[in-house]
Parts: C-alpha cells; structure tokens; sequence
C-alpha cells in the first residue's frame, strides 16, 4: 500500500546564494559555466571526535576500498575479522555499498584508522514477489518477503543484476537503510539465484507477532520454529514483541526456520565514553533532541549540521558522530549523505590533484567536489572498483551532489553508458514561458513537457505560474543533447527516489488489498504547494480526498459540482450519511431534485 506525499521546496540561503565564476577544465566556455569548485582535498571529516588512537565503532556504508572507506574514514583491515552473515571470511569478500559495523580505532586526523572488526548482516535475502517501477523509471519498488524495498536506478548498487533486469522469482540479498514509511532504502543489491519453492534459503528480521505452538507471525507470513536453532534469545522461549532475524526454507506464505536469533542494532555494539558513528536514515523525528538512525536513540540538539542550513526530517539519510552516554548518541556532528542536486552528463576534466570532476552540459560545466565519503560505482564493469584515476574525458557520469556554501560535494558518482543529460537543482531565474537558470546554466523552455511533483503533466502556463526561486527543479535534455529543455519537472527537496510513490503504505493505494491502514511513522511531513488556475491545489492525498476525487466528470458530478460554497451546499456535504443533513436532504426544489429525493434508499430511477 501506498500513501503519495509532497514536500514543500523551502529557498534556503545557500542556494540563493550560489557563486558564480568562469570555470576551466575543458568546453563549453563563456557566460553559460556554472560553479566554480576551489575546495581543499578531501577529508575523512573526523572534526575533532576521533582523536589520538581513540577506540570507535562506526556502522555505515561501504563507500571505496584500499581498505575500506565507512563514513568518512579509511580504515585499514589487514589484521581485521571479517565475519559476513555469521561466517568468518576474507575481506575480499567485502562490497561496495555493504551496510557493515566496524570496530577498531581512528587516528589523530579522524580520517585513518584500524579495524578489529568487521560485520556484515544482509538485511533481506528471498524472492522477489512484485515490481513497480515509478513514473519516472528511476526508482522501483520490489516487495521481498513482503517487505517494501525501494531501488534507485542510480543509488543502489547492483550485482549480478540491472536495474532494468531485476525480474520477478530473482532471490535478491539486500543490504541498505529502514526509513519513512518502514520501507528499505536498499544501498546494495545481489541476485543470488532463482526461487526454488520449499529449497531456496531466505533470511529476515522483524518483530515477533502472533504466537500459536511452534509458529509465530512475522510480518506477512508465518514461521514454523519446530526445528529451529535458538541464538541469543532470552530464555530459549519465542515471545511476541521480541525482535528477531529468522533463516529458513519458505514454502508459500511459512518460513520453515533453521536458525532464529535476537536482532541487535549498532547501538548494542558501542560503550559508554566511545567516540561512534552512525549513518542510516531519520526515524521517529520529534525534535533535534530525539529522533533514531538505525535504531539509534540520537540527541543532536547541539550538533554542528553540514550544510549548516541542513534540515532534519524523517527519510532525511544522515550521518551522526557523536559519544555514546549508554542510551543515546549525543551528536557532535550530522552530516547528510545523500543530495538532491544531479547531474547527468559526459566528463570534461577530471583533476586527481583538487580531487575535482568537471561534467559537460550544452549550456556549460558543472564541477563536484569528491571527499572519502563520495562512493564511486561504475556500470558499465570496465573496473571492480571505480576510482578517481579511472575516470576520463567522454565518460558518462551520473552524479548525486549536495550543496555547502558554493561547493558541490558529490555524494554518490556512477559511470555509465551514454544517456540523456540532466541537470537538477535549486531555480536562480526564469523567464516565464522562456527559460529557466539552474547552477548557473540557463536552458529555453520553449516546447518543453512540464510535470509536477507526481510525474503528472501540467501546462507551461502553470508551472511558470508556481515556480519560484530556490524550488528544486529536473532539466532533462533529451540525447542527442542541444541545451534545449526537453522535460522540466518539480523535484522535493527532501523526498529520495522513490519515497512519493512508495514510501509510504496507506488504505488508498492498497497493495496488500487489506482494509488495514498501514500509513506509517513520517508520512505526513509534507504537503504539496502546487496551485491551479483557480488558486486551488493539486488534490493529491493530503487533500482528504480519494485517489479518483480529482473533480473530473468522471466522479460522476456535474461540471460545476466541486463541492465548494456556490453549490448550495454546506462545507461538509460531502453526500455521506454523516453530512449532518437532515432527512430530506436540506435541498429544495432548485436542487433539481424532487422533494423526495433525500438519496435514501427508496429513491430509485422510477421516484
């Protein structure tokens, strides 16, 4: 089930407040160059938490090797255990995008350390029973053992399998982060095999429901737990409440279990005193003082934010470095982890030096800025693990970037085949009807289709009518490129791929098909601005309407039945035994109704 939300785009002082410069680095010259990049070289961002040898424990993303790089630090893990699903291994078993919990110590510089250990639980692993793909085919939600797992066409790293490839009865291993709506925001995903009924091993977690006998409920199906091996749980005994991580054979809707555990998050793992880091994303957002990554109770009330306009919400994928005080992480630092800038386009200059990549638009260039939290992924497989020094002039990047100040620092970068260019960011000018300014690069409008937040089209006339300056807007210049919009659409600032149409379950796009409302924690921390002609809104889900109440003739109401006051009615007559109308109605004759058309039942065709 799925419930749309609509952020509302807030001009913030860094986006108004681009620079603006001539920027070298090959092509493309003149007026239309965007951003220029001089940021020192990359820093593990350690910001004074890390200090002289201190022991840490970190739980984040595998963003790059030599080691491995997690949240923002090289760790050396030559003399590390490596313990992947329980199993002690290598750590060349090690993979990009791999959400791991890694103990050891950071150096002096908060960027070096040494790794004692290194764990690896994947999330989910089992058959995929249903795809979606979203309006705009860069995101697909994929139900897993009836969990919700949200695929980013360029944010999720792929083995073994494409983002066009992923196919119903594919037995995936997911690894990545629960945010809004308890949906998985999958960071990496392997297909292992086919699904084999009653044969195939799966793996999840959840909380125990129901228990009768030797099975317990968990989530949409049931586990038979007969002959399972017990970890770690309190007194040998499955209780209702409990958290568990379940292995098994499934056979239609059971699991038969192997191995049942107690599941334990990052914050198990840390000791009182101890400098930690974690990364996931927002949960349970009260205030500044109390919100949860990754299970994480986190106190970041007197946080230092990067970017310092930085705003925390729910779905918001942050990392916290903080001390643990033995029941919360008390932040000293957040920083976010994902952008919502993009750029699409082939490479013009890469500088090792100043760590710097400058991507080439019609209009112009755009420069990133890399640093060790930057994760590199590279599609097209020319190499296992894509470097800086592996990238060139004429490759095809997409990048994800986020802005701090007049820097844009990469969050994510994938080399990829040949597409069509895009540039999304925050609006610094239009001309109505004309073009539009976005980091500095001005593309003509003219012809161009137009969107809204839900993928639906709108006029030009309306877009231009609600655009404003600081809103976060998608160039798409179609290939071959000519610096010509093709499509321009309004983006949320807040909201990843995926989380308007999948994020968040509700009773009025049921998937399960059940009567239960399963509207979830942070679904409702938006609305939507869009405003028609009339200065109405755009009647998306958090007008109190159904999906079909789009006031169209199809409702089945007259042209002018827009239930507003002109129509003779209440303001709560929406024809409903609850109207608080009485019997006859309240309509008169002018209503076009007989006198006893109250709508009750007796009133058939022939009254």
């Amino acid at each position: 089930m799925k419930t749309r939300f609509s952020p509302r785009p807030v001009a913030t002082a860094s986006a108004l407040a681009l620079i603006l410069a001539a920027c070298g680095g090959g092509g493309g010259g003149g007026a239309g160059d965007s951003v220029a990049v001089t940021s020192p070289p990359p820093t593990g961002g350690g910001g004074g938490i890390g200090g002289s040898g201190q022991s840490t424990t970190s739980s984040g993303t595998i963003d790059g090797f030599g080691s491995i790089f997690v949240n923002g630090v090289r760790f050396d893990t030559d003399d590390a255990e490596v313990i992947i699903d329980g199993e002690v291994r290598g750590e060349d078993a090690l993979r990009l995008g791999m959400v791991v919990l890694v103990t050891g110590e950071v150096a002096d510089d908060g960027a070096n350390g040494t790794a004692r250990t290194v764990l690896y639980d994947n999330e989910l692993t089992g058959p995929i029973s249903r795809i979606e793909t979203s309006a705009d085919g860069n995101s697909r939600l994929l139900t897993v053992l009836g969990v919700n797992v949200i695929v980013e066409r360029a944010g999720t790293v792929l083995d073994d399998v494409t983002f066009a490839t992923l196919a119903v009865n594919d037995v995936v291993e997911v690894s990545g982060f629960t945010g809004r709506g308890d949906s998985l925001r999958a960071t990496r995903v392997e297909r292992e095999s086919t699904f084999v009924a009653g044969q195939t091993r799966v793996t999840l977690s959840g909380q125990v429901g129901a228990v009768t006998g030797t099975e317990f409920v968990l989530g949409d199906l049931t586990v038979d737990f007969s002959a399972a091996e017990f970890e770690d749980i309190p007194g040998g005994t499955i209780a209702e409440g409990q958290t568990v991580r379940v292995s098994g054979t499934l056979n239609g809707t059971v699991v038969t279990a192997s191995r049942i555990e107690a599941e334990q998050g990052p914050g198990s793992r840390f000791q009182e005193g101890e400098t930690a880091r974690v990364q996931g994303a927002i949960t349970r957002y009260t205030s500044p003082a109390s919100f949860r990554v990754g299970g994480v109770e986190i106190d970041a009330s007197s946080a230092v934010l990067r970017p310092a306009d930085l705003t925390l919400v729910n779905g918001l994928v942050v990392q916290i470095q903080g001390v643990w005080n033995d029941s919360q992480l008390v932040a000293e630092r957040v920083d976010t982890r994902r952008g919502r800038i993009k750029v699409e386009a082939p490479v013009s200059a890469v500088n090792v030096d100043s760590f710097t990549v400058t991507l080439q638009l019609v209009p112009g260039t755009v420069t990133v800025q890399l640093d060790a939290r930057t994760r590199l992924d590279d599609d097209t497989d020319q190499v296992d693990n894509l470097t800086l020094a592996d990238i060139f002039p004429g490759d095809f990047l997409e990048v994800e970037a986020f802005l701090d100040g007049d820097t844009l620092f990469a969050t994510t970068i994938d080399r990829d085949d040949d597409d069509d260019q895009v540039l999304q960011g925050p609006v610094q000018s239009f001309n109505p009807g004309a073009d539009i300014t976005i980091l500095g690069l001005t593309y003509s409008t003219s012809g161009a289709e137009f969107e809204d937040r839900d993928d639906d089209d709108i006029s030009s006339e309306l877009f231009f009518a609600n655009v404003q300056v600081g809103d976060l807007v998608k160039i798409k210049d179609d290939e071959i490129a000519d610096g010509i919009a093709d499509e321009v659409e309004f983006e949320d600032r807040n909201a990843l791929e995926g989380e308007r149409e999948f994020a968040c379950f509700g009773d009025d796009d049921s998937l399960d098909e059940d009567s239960n409302d399963d509207s979830s924690d942070g679904c409702d921390d938006f609305s939507d601005d869009i405003q028609d002609e009339s200065g109405d809104d755009d009647l998306t889900d958090d007008d109190g309407l159904a999906d079909d109440d789009d006031l169209t003739d199809d409702d089945g109401l007259a042209d002018d039945d827009d239930l507003t006051d002109d129509d003779g009615l209440a303001d709560d007559d929406d024809l409903t035994d609850d109207d608080g109308l009485a019997d006859d109605d309240g309509l008169t004759d002018d209503d076009g109704l007989a006198d006893d058309d109250d709508l009750a039942n007796e009133d058939s065709p022939d009254d």
